[in-house]
């Protein structure tokens, strides 16, 4: 299969471009500085872009079978919008490509009373540091629930990530949920990018939006 990832130079992005090309596929990274791309395959094609400039990369998107967006915004005071804004200019370069399929990496915790059942340190001192990341992840999530009719999307929100290497273990799939009930707090960004990469063709993971964990 074809693959685009955006924001494929972070570090999920990275571990999403390396496990798609060692399962055989090709892969265009679209990213904002090339330098950044460490990894080098005759099968990879790194494109420059602006993720807020549409007109920058639907010509690159032409002939892929499924897009994936790992993009990651830093808490911004008094709202984060790059969620926002970048998916709407993928959905739209997607459009002009007639691609349908789209798999994003968000977060446990995005809709507002999950958060209340979130452990004591998350609740109380991480939550409220990253409170306009999660709140513009869930304006794109019902935003593509109530817009984007002919998309096919799949929203993966993970818990906390780590760098550990990736693990064979079973991941747990909450379908709808915003967190995973008896799972760790945290999960390698690996295993993030390997359950991503297993969602491109199941049809059951098709305009749905869950969480998992380990």
């Amino acid at each position: 299969m074809r693959f685009a990832i955006f924001g494929a130079t972070g570090q999920t992005g990275m571990e999403l471009v390396k496990q798609a090309l060692a399962a055989g596929h090709n892969v265009t990274a679209l990213v904002r500085n090339p330098a950044k791309m460490t990894i080098e395959n005759e099968n990879l094609k790194v494109e420059e872009i602006d993720i807020f400039e549409e007109k920058s990369f639907t010509d690159k998107l032409a002939d892929h079978d499924v897009v994936f967006s790992c993009l990651g915004f830093k808490p911004e005071k008094p709202a984060v919008t790059g969620y926002t804004k970048a998916t709407k200019c993928i959905v739209d370069g997607m459009k002009s490509n007639q691609i349908k399929r789209l798999v994003l990496c968000h977060s446990w915790y995005t809709d507002v009373e999950s958060r209340n059942s979130a452990w004591f340190f998350i609740r109380w001192f991480l939550i409220p540091m990253i409170r306009p990341v999660l709140d513009n992840m869930l304006e794109v999530e019902q935003w593509l629930e109530s817009d984007c009719p002919d998309v096919d999307f799949t929203v993966v929100r993970p818990a906390g990530l780590t760098n550990a290497a990736v693990t064979t273990t079973d991941i747990k799939v909450n379908v709808g949920g915003y967190h995973v009930e008896g799972a760790a707090g945290r999960i390698a960004r690996a295993d993030v990018a390997r359950f991503m990469l297993d969602c491109a063709d199941k049809d059951e993971y098709k305009r749905k939006q869950l969480s998992i964990g380990i």
